[in-house]
């Protein structure tokens, strides 16, 4: 049988942050090239020339695989324009090879669209791959190839792992000065069914596990090849409490071993319960993992009934919060501007709700993007709920490396209006939420709101109303912030013509960074609002870090805030206590400062730790 040439492109965006910045190894095609390399019909014959993992000018790539028989693209949001360029071109100049896409993007939904718009691709996989490329190979091999595949699922994931045979050890060696981020599976599946999220209608609801011993022979090359980043690819991780816990322990043990890896984080299972906080300690003892994610998407119960979020009860995020706050682990908390039946009132409420929680580190609020094989993405949901929607360039995690001259925009589309939210007022909420990702979880208002709450003085709610009142009013640097920020975010959702800052969470990022610039006038700002005494205005004061200061420093309370908002006493009462204020002086310069603002904000830096001297 005559050999057989393939190529795959996989180009994903780059992980990390200032001090680290890793590629990612492709995976999932990796997956799917090594489950056909190994079978026996295949294994002489079947031959990786290229493997595309970062974003090279499109020129470049139609040269090094111009002798190939197939290319393969693996393909979702982050690399679909990216793909599509370069198979097009590819197309037009050498018409004999054959180009196949599959991967997240490929949409059941909306596959006659991408099939009438795409004539440039000869084939389409829908669904899980590995089967589905098996069985187009068996074709090729028989001149027979069909348009579409559709495979059933890999019943028994006892197959080959793309680490343990090779498939990447080429580019590797290629490039031995890459970071390299990857991701590990032990199982396949999601047991619910988001409406906003591609993965249970994709892997269905039944979960499939890797056998534990290849989960751990992988782990062990991870380890050996010098693996800095590693995800848990598993949709719930820490569903399987023994399980997780064992491969935990694993990972635990390489990287005592050999150093490696750096960073592990997950997906972690939602009704999560003690085996998973157990999980999160052991990552974070191991310098793995800076906390947990809370993934709510929304506070009210109506939401979460239509968007089918039946594994996250609201009432259960409340305990979950006493014990990581209890045990001292970092968490952050998301949510999902606009959903259906989100209303401004039910939206400000419920972010207020997580605070009362307990929620006081980090919030994170994400676009609600319509992805390809989302349940919210298809017409009959979209027009049921009146979505309005814009494609957004370059609306993405990580870094798309813009490194050649033909930077391809990658494009998302999200909502920005709903029949219970029209768009002013979803582009209001969203700067309520600016306000209070800003303000309370930055920590410029955070104390005095806590206390005013504790106190039965004033709500979350009433507290946040009025400063984000007083915010639209003011004509000093915080009501300049707001409205430069609005008009911003308002051209780029409206037009979605990009200015720096303007898009994903930057955006809260560069509004940090002024708040911290201006530390005695947002500060004198926040005092004329909330009109508190003297002894907490201050405490508030010296609860951020001001850049301009020299730590540790020391000062007195007539009142024990730390220990009242903390919950260890009941009540405040009159006395003398003295603090010491101190921040780890990580930083050289005003802007490593200012960047570590961003980055390390789920640690809680640019907030002083506060304690009894």
């Amino acid at each position: 049988m005559n050999p057989i040439n393939v190529s795959i492109v996989q180009p994903n965006f780059r992980q990390g942050g200032n001090s680290f910045m890793g590629y990612w190894l492709p995976y999932s095609s990796g997956c799917v090239f090594s489950y056909s390399k190994e079978t026996p019909e295949f294994k002489d014959i079947l031959h990786l020339n290229q493997l595309v993992f970062r974003r090279e000018e499109i020129q470049s790539v139609v040269n090094k695989v111009a002798n190939d028989h197939i290319v393969m693209f693996s393909c979702y949001m982050w690399n679909w324009e990216y793909n599509k360029a370069l198979a097009k071109l590819l197309k037009e100049t050498h018409p004999n090879i054959k180009i196949v896409f599959g991967g997240p993007q490929i949409s059941e939904f909306y596959l006659q669209t991408q099939i009438d718009d795409l004539p440039y691709v000869d084939t389409f996989i829908v669904s899980e791959g590995e089967l589905s490329f098996n069985q187009y190979l068996k074709d090729y091999t028989n001149n027979r190839t069909e348009q579409i595949y559709r495979a059933n699922r890999v019943e028994d994931l006892n197959i080959p792992s793309p680490y343990m045979t090779g498939v990447f050890d080429k580019i590797m060696s290629e490039n031995p000065d890459v970071k390299w981020s990857t991701t590990l599976e032990t199982n396949r599946g999601c047991p619910f069914s988001c409406t906003f999220c591609d993965w249970g209608s994709l892997t269905y609801a039944k979960i499939k596990k890797f056998p534990e011993e290849k989960v751990y022979q992988e782990i062990e090359w991870l380890g050996a090849n010098k693996i800095e980043y590693i995800f848990m690819a598993d949709a719930n991780f820490g569903i399987f409490p023994e399980r997780d816990m064992a491969v935990t322990d694993y990972i635990l043990d390489v990287q005592a071993r050999t150093g490696y890896p750096s960073t592990v984080n997950a997906n972690w299972h939602k009704n999560a319960k003690q085996n998973v906080i157990e999980i999160v300690k052991k990552f974070i003892s191991n310098g793995f993992n800076r906390g947990m994610t809370l993934s709510v998407q929304s506070m009210d119960e109506q939401v979460l009934d239509i968007i089918k979020r039946k594994n996250m009860d609201t009432s259960h995020l409340g305990q979950m919060m006493d014990i990581l706050n209890a045990e001292g682990i970092g968490s952050y908390t998301e949510l999902i501007l606009p959903l259906p039946k989100e209303t401004t009132e039910t939206w400000r409420a419920g972010l207020c709700d997580v605070l009362d929680i307990g929620q006081h580190r980090s919030i994170e609020i994400w676009f609600h993007q319509l992805l390809e094989n989302a349940q919210s993405n298809q017409p009959d949901h979209k027009a049921e709920h009146g979505f309005k929607s814009i494609d957004l360039p370059d609306y993405i995690m990580g870094d798309l490396e813009p490194d050649t001259d033909e930077h391809i925009p990658e494009i998302t589309s999200v909502v920005i209006e709903t029949d219970t939210m029209p768009y002013n007022e979803f582009l209001d909420n969203w700067m309520y939420a600016w306000m209070i990702i800003n303000f309370h979880c930055g920590g410029w208002s955070q104390i005095i709101t806590r206390v005013l709450a504790l106190d039965n003085t004033q709500t979350f709610l009433e507290s946040y109303d009025k400063l984000f009142n007083a915010i639209q009013q003011d004509m000093g640097i915080v009501g300049k912030m707001y409205y430069t920020t609005r008009k911003i975010l308002d051209r780029y959702l409206t037009t979605g013509v990009m200015e720096e800052g303007a898009h994903g969470h930057t955006l809260f990022w560069h509004a940090n960074k002024t708040l911290h610039k201006n530390h005695e006038e947002v500060m004198d700002f926040i005092r004329e609002v909330f009109n508190v005494g003297f002894d907490l205005m201050e405490f508030q004061r010296n609860f951020v870090t001001n850049i301009d200061i020299e730590y540790p420093i020391q000062f007195e309370s007539k009142y024990d805030y730390m220990s009242y908002i903390n919950k260890s006493i009941d009540k405040l009462e009159q006395g003398s206590f003295k603090w010491n204020a101190d921040i780890e002086r990580q930083w050289n310069t005003e802007e490593q400062y200012l960047e570590w603002l961003y980055f390390r904000r789920r640690q809680g830096f640019g907030k002083n730790e506060i304690c009894i001297r």
